[in-house]
């Protein structure tokens, strides 16, 4: 069992937000959502290469962005998954968009959701899955930032990069932290592809 967790909060205003990119990837996953304590769930499988399944849930708290912890704590403690088992997707100031980035614990780097999740499970050890939405113009200008949306000209760019975190959140159930990391840390998806050598030779 394991949980894949989406930073967001809840309610229309907020639906576009960057703050809200967790949530955008697990609707990538499921819309069979049904409300269980202080969040919306959705049961999901994913297949190993082994053929085996695995099966999990996807979590989006109704709690606002920092009490997250207490909508995860309580469904880790139910479903008794460890908190290696949790994966937790949330916006990232320190990453620019196209990016994304694979962490097992550490600092939780100002964000409060994180800090609550922390709080509540009474450990840094769970794991995070950090999605680049780029530095405010001034750091006074942090929480109108996480607040607003993506400008239009960078609209196919966070489509892309869901659909990418949507396909490592999977990569992650199947195959575990370390390959995330070798597959996706390096990944910059606002740069173009690069030519085969074969192409560029002629």
């Amino acid at each position: 069992m394991f949980l894949i967790v989406g930073q967001g909060n809840p309610g229309l205003q907020y639906a576009r937000t960057k703050h809200n990119v967790g949530f955008w990837v697990l609707d990538r996953l499921a819309s069979n959502f049904r409300h269980k304590g202080k969040a919306f769930i959705a049961e999901i499988e994913f297949l190993k290469a082994s053929g085996e399944q695995v099966s999990g849930l996807l979590v989006k708290p109704t709690t606002f962005y920092n009490a997250t912890g207490e909508a995860v704590a309580p469904l880790a403690r139910f479903y008794k998954v460890p908190p290696e088992r949790i994966l937790v997707i949330h916006d990232e100031l320190d990453l620019p968009p196209g990016r994304l980035r694979f962490k097992v614990g550490g600092s939780n780097a100002g964000n409060y959701g994180l800090e609550s999740i922390s709080t509540h499970l009474g450990t840094r050890d769970f794991h995070r899955l950090r999605i680049g939405i780029g530095k405010p113009p001034t750091p006074e200008e942090g929480a109108s930032w996480v607040l607003t949306g993506f400008p239009p000209d960078l609209a196919l760019l966070m489509d892309k990069v869901i659909q990418t975190a949507a396909e490592a959140a999977q990569t992650w159930a199947t195959e575990g932290i370390d390959a995330c990391q070798k597959k996706f840390n390096g990944l910059n998806l606002a740069e173009p592809p690069k030519r085969a050598e074969s192409e560029q030779a002629n």
